[in-house]
């Protein structure tokens, strides 16, 4: 309104005040503080800079998730689509092609991505412009790899790890950072398609608990773990009045297996409903996620030893059994 009111002015100046060169001079000076004004806000409300990467997105008006798919059906059914998803100018089909291009996509994109920092093996990258998801929350991209030496199970492969990280009874039998991790709805045809209720421990004093309700494909391809989830809408699980609602924009994780390492890469896109500048984020998320990795570790390791003991013990009393045997047949 007031760029408005000031180019009305500047016009009034030239036609009708003055009609002489002052009006001109006076015009001139204030049209490029209007236009200055006019650009900063364009910019700050701009859409994303047009998308290069590969996935293909319909270039049609029609709701994108109506529109019939050949080469892969789509993986959320519509009761799992979030507001800003089901709008209908959003179109991303979620299928599982889209689904790896854009995670893959998002791993390989270094351009838009601001480095932060690499502390205790972590390296940590920011995209304060968002992303197709949200424009309005940056992603962050963090990348990982633990040698398989620190496991103590010889044939210890992503398979089984990601077992500890997505079965609920696994996951809170060593992850410390949360209260409560339960399926509420699952994809009879498609397992791996849920619906997943979280509840977060405070990460910092005088910051209340949290809670997420997600929908989540998690699958493997190609030897390589995948992991999509982001939120669905609150009427899946009534909100807390003690409990702060999350919004997960979206969340991408990547595993794999390269020579005697494990690689994670992890994009996430989450309005926690508290801010934490860069120069904190730079110091407190790769101390968080070494104590995730380490708590992980450790649960392997500790079940591996538990299995192992096991196997003597039963093997000892085979042995000894065996013996039994032998003394009585010695006997007779």
């Amino acid at each position: 309104m007031k760029e408005i009111c000031e180019a009305l002015f500047c016009f009034w100046l030239k036609c009708f005040k003055f009609g002489t060169k002052k009006a001109q001079v006076e015009y001139t000076k204030m049209l490029p503080k209007v236009h200055e004004r006019k650009k900063k806000k364009t910019e700050f409300f701009a859409p994303l800079e047009k998308n290069t990467s590969t996935l293909k997105f319909k270039e049609t008006d029609e709701p994108t998730r109506n529109l019939a798919i050949e080469e892969e059906e789509i993986i959320f059914p519509t009761k799992y689509l979030n507001s800003f998803e089901s709008d209908f100018n959003f179109k991303f089909d979620f299928t599982k092609k889209n689904i790896i291009n854009f995670i893959e996509n998002e791993i390989n994109e270094n351009r838009k991505y601001t480095f932060l920092v690499i502390k205790d093996g972590f390296e940590l990258f920011i995209k304060e412009s968002g992303g197709i998801f949200s424009s309005e929350f940056p992603m962050i991209k963090m990348y990982y790899k633990i040698p398989k030496k620190v496991f103590k199970k010889n044939d210890i492969n992503i398979k089984l790890i990601e077992q500890y990280m997505d079965i609920p009874a696994k996951r809170l039998s060593w992850d410390n950072s949360i209260k409560e991790y339960k399926i509420i709805d699952k994809n009879k045809d498609k397992p791996e398609v849920y619906l997943l209720y979280t509840i977060y421990k405070s990460p910092i004093i005088f910051v209340s608990e949290r809670d997420s309700i997600e929908k989540r494909y998690d699958f493997f391809e190609n030897d390589i773990y995948y992991d999509f989830a982001s939120s669905v809408k609150d009427e899946f699980a009534p909100i807390n009045e003690n409990i702060v609602r999350i919004t997960n924009h979206c969340s991408m994780y990547k595993m794999y297996e390269e020579g005697e390492n494990i690689h994670f890469v992890s994009i996430t896109q989450i309005n926690a409903k508290y801010k934490m500048p860069n120069v904190m984020m730079s110091y407190q998320l790769p101390l968080n996620y070494k104590k995730w990795y380490d708590s992980l570790i450790n649960a392997i390791n500790d079940e591996s030893e538990m299995n192992e003991q096991s196997e003597q013990s039963e093997q000892s009393e085979q042995c000894e059994q065996s013996n039994e045997r032998l003394t009585s047949s010695e006997k007779n």
